[in-house]
């Protein structure tokens, strides 16, 4: 944690690794943005004839969004409109479907359609439609760098919601690919060194954040004990209370607005200069006979000048 004093001017080499660490925060960042879009396109296309998902996938991921990753979305949305093909039997699908009550009504415009993800599959439902759909995905692994998307796809998808049940049997998701040969032994070994790095970084990332709550507690307790200190400090230090009556608060914002009302009257050249008793009723007694006397003096003299 950066503190007052320290000197922010990185060695070379830490520079360098600082800036290494950036670029692959940004590139997992741009990779978890494009993975979660190629689910969420996928959840749309259930309906689709898989003879047309090639197409249909390269089309969808030519998106100026996807940028570079264009060929990782392509993959990452073949293969999750695949796996959300396991057939789910539900309790309605034995019954009949049931007859809309009444008439539609009038103006009442097209209905908005929500798009519902399928459930959840498991492990042997994940292998068994991969393995049913061997030749659309052998068609998109046209090399290495489409075999890695397709592993960091279906690793995107274990980790998802749609695959939380799979998750267990990630291993047998992975080595069912293997087996197909949609990914070769080399790419494995580049595969598993991504994960590895990942899972380095992020090993690195919760201890830096153990070590920063750490720090923020210790200096919340020494925050804390100096309040106390001060607030038992200003207790002593602090005038007795005084021993007049609960009424005397209110008896003094009475008087401050009596006052405040005289100054009042006195800039507008009203008020009288005599002095008043510091009880409110005789103030007020004095102060408009006062005021009285003074007007019906200026009107008697006025009298006379005319």
């Amino acid at each position: 944690m950066m503190r007052h004093g320290d000197n922010p001017k990185l060695a070379p080499a830490a520079e360098a690794a600082l800036l290494e660490s950036l670029r692959a925060e940004r590139e997992i960042k741009a990779h978890e943005k494009m993975q979660a879009e190629a689910q969420r396109l996928a959840v749309t296309l259930a309906a689709l004839d898989l003879r047309e998902l090639p197409a249909k996938a390269k089309d969808l991921s030519a998106d100026k969004k996807f940028g570079e990753l264009s060929g990782h979305a392509a993959m990452a949305i073949t293969l999750n409109t695949i796996l959300r093909r396991v057939p789910h039997k539900t309790d309605g699908d034995d019954k009949k479907p049931k007859k809309p009550a009444g008439k539609p009504k009038a103006g009442g415009g097209a209905k908005v359609t929500k798009v519902v993800d399928v459930p959840p599959c498991t492990a042997a439902e994940a292998r068994k439609v991969i393995r049913a759909n061997k030749v659309s995905l052998a068609a998109a692994c046209d090399g290495p760098a489409a075999q890695l998307a397709l592993l960091r796809a279906a690793q995107a998808w274990l980790l998802s919601a749609n695959g939380a049940v799979a998750l267990p049997g990630a291993a047998k998701v992975i080595e069912v690919l293997y087996d197909l040969d949609l990914a070769s032994e080399g790419v494995l070994h580049e595969f598993w060194a991504l994960v590895g790095a990942s899972a380095q970084r992020d090993a690195t990332s919760l201890l830096a954040a153990k070590e920063a709550l750490a720090e923020a507690e210790v200096e919340e307790a020494a925050a804390a004990k100096a309040a106390k200190a001060a607030s038992k400090k200003a207790e002593k230090t602090a005038p007795p209370k005084s021993a007049e009556s609960p009424f005397a608060a209110v008896e003094v914002d009475r008087c401050f607005n009596v006052y405040t009302n005289e100054s009042k009257l006195l800039q507008l050249g009203l008020a009288s200069q005599r002095a008043v008793d510091a009880s409110k009723d005789e103030f007020y007694g004095a102060f408009f006979a006062s005021l009285r006397w003074k007007l019906e003096k200026e009107a008697e003299a006025e009298a006379e000048a005319i």
